[in-house]
């Protein structure tokens, strides 16, 4: 007979994941002799040894339905990146786990079990427990219906129409190189083919089409290294933990975009409680004229995203390697990432007949995807909610996912100029979800939200950016405070 699984009080286990980690245990109990059960003293003494673990040495662990993981040599073997685990270590990761891994991730995480919790154990809950129990089984209700089944036709319509953008940029530009006009024009839709890569590539990298993975990884070489330049591994490892820690200060990394732009008063009063009066002239130069005066300069800011990202990629790829560890995957996005920068230095050079015209083709196609992107990128999250540290151990996954989030209300046009994002709460309490299947279960979504008192946030595109102006606004005016503190 299997294992039975350990359900603590207030926390149901899904009947789904239940039959998976009963397997999963089964294959374990070669590996460990006894079952060991953690009492409520002794996680808060391993929470502790964690909290105050200055060398290292004390026990690296998580909680995944109710079960024990020490991942203490697991965490830099991690598929997914070290960061995004590193965010889950002495927490309650359960919903984290479930809305991120395959049913296969459970044959990897069986061998770092170590024990199960005592039935006295209660996890911290925050007000909306009834919302992540109903949120559950909504979820295996969706996946029993097959709302999780990528149609293939769509992606292949999407694959084959966004390699068509690239088309007709060059056939322009070979044509019409000798015409600043043409150059312009070229550049321009070169920039937009850029920005539709990066959304296809999303939904790949989220293993929503393929139920291979492998195969999604090597589209998204594909589409991100070769067509975009943008390094897979250099994007997984820092969108996985924006999805497990999103808007959280100090471990989404989405939101540490200082001394550029800082985004919530935690961020603002870190960035200036480091400085000194013994610090350079640019750093008390940015502290003083730059930040607080964050929204002036914010759409100035925006053209340079394509290219920090591709900078970031490129001593991602070539430093640190792939994500997974991998010498072959690593030698794919390393050549892919050369041959996108060989062929567009090339059709530069030879297809465009003058130095300022070369300029203008780099400058335009450059600072087109970086406002394509990054606009819908603000609205993702930007302007909602921060949380701290603390208080985030205190709510539900799904409660984080939704408050912190923005949708945004657009026709046919807007949904494809947003790529699926603008569905952005669906998507991060269903990340694995094919795009087309989101604007299905937002009726749903806001319904319960409503019902559970959670709050909803939907809005229009321009009302949306103004909100995203209104907060760096609160945020500049701020940190002008602090820096005349600061020196």
């Amino acid at each position: 007979m299997p294992p039975q699984v350990a359900e603590a009080p207030g926390k149901p286990i899904s009947l789904r994941y239940a039959a998976i980690t009963n397997w999963s245990l089964t294959q374990t109990r070669s590996f460990v002799s006894e079952r060991r059960i953690f009492s409520r003293q002794e996680i808060a003494a391993l929470n502790s040894e964690l909290k105050n673990d200055d060398r290292g040495d004390a026990m690296k662990f998580t909680i995944i339905d109710n079960k024990i993981y020490d991942v203490s040599d697991f965490v830099h073997e991690h598929p997914g990146g070290a960061q995004v685990l590193l965010t889950q270590l002495g927490k309650d990761a359960t919903d984290v786990f479930h809305a991120m891994h395959p049913a296969s991730a459970y044959e990897v995480l069986a061998n770092n079990y170590v024990g199960d919790l005592a039935n006295d154990v209660s996890l911290p809950k925050g007000n909306n427990t009834a919302f992540a129990d109903e949120m559950r089984d909504y979820r295996d209700k969706l996946e029993a219906q097959g709302f999780f089944k990528a149609d293939k036709g769509f992606y292949a319509y999407k694959l084959v129409s966004t390699v068509m953008i690239s088309v007709l940029s060059l056939a322009i530009l070979r044509a019409y190189g000798h015409s600043t006009t043409g150059v312009l024009v070229s550049a321009f839709i070169m920039g937009m083919f850029w920005q539709q890569c990066g959304w296809l590539s999303h939904d790949f990298a989220h293993h929503q089409v393929f139920e291979d993975r492998s195969l999604n990884d090597v589209v998204v070489v594909f589409l991100g290294n070769l067509c975009q330049g943008f390094s897979l591994s250099w994007w997984k490892n820092k969108h996985n933990t924006h999805h497990a820690s999103t808007n959280v200060h100090g471990q989404d990394p989405d939101i540490n975009t200082a001394p550029i732009l800082l985004w919530d008063e935690y961020t603002s009063s870190d960035y200036y409680s480091s400085l000194s009066a013994e610090d350079s002239g640019v750093a008390k130069f940015i502290a003083q004229n730059i930040i607080p005066n964050q929204t002036r300069y914010f759409f100035f800011v925006l053209a340079f995203a394509r290219l920090s990202w591709a900078h970031s990629s490129l001593l991602y790829s070539f430093k640190k390697g792939s994500i997974n560890k991998s010498a072959m995957l690593n030698f794919f996005e390393c050549a892919a990432i050369v041959v996108h920068w060989t062929v567009f230095s090339a059709v530069t050079y030879f297809w465009i007949d003058s130095a300022i015209n070369r300029a203008l083709f780099f400058i335009v196609s450059q600072a087109t995807t970086g406002y394509a992107l990054a606009l819908v990128f603000a609205l993702n999250h930007s302007g909602m909610p921060v949380i701290s540290e603390e208080k985030a151990e205190e709510m539900e996954f799904f409660e984080i996912q939704v408050i912190t989030g923005r949708d945004v209300q657009n026709g046919l046009l807007g949904d494809w100029f947003c790529g699926g994002l603008n569905y952005q709460i669906e998507h991060h309490i269903f990340p694995n979800m094919p795009r087309h299947n989101l604007k299905k279960v937002q009726p749903k979504v806001i319904e319960m939200c409503k019902r559970h008192n959670v709050p909803y946030h939907l809005t229009g595109f321009w009302k949306g950016t103004l909100e995203v102006l209104q907060t760096l606004d609160i945020v500049q005016k701020v940190s002008a405070k602090l820096s005349k503190k600061a020196f």
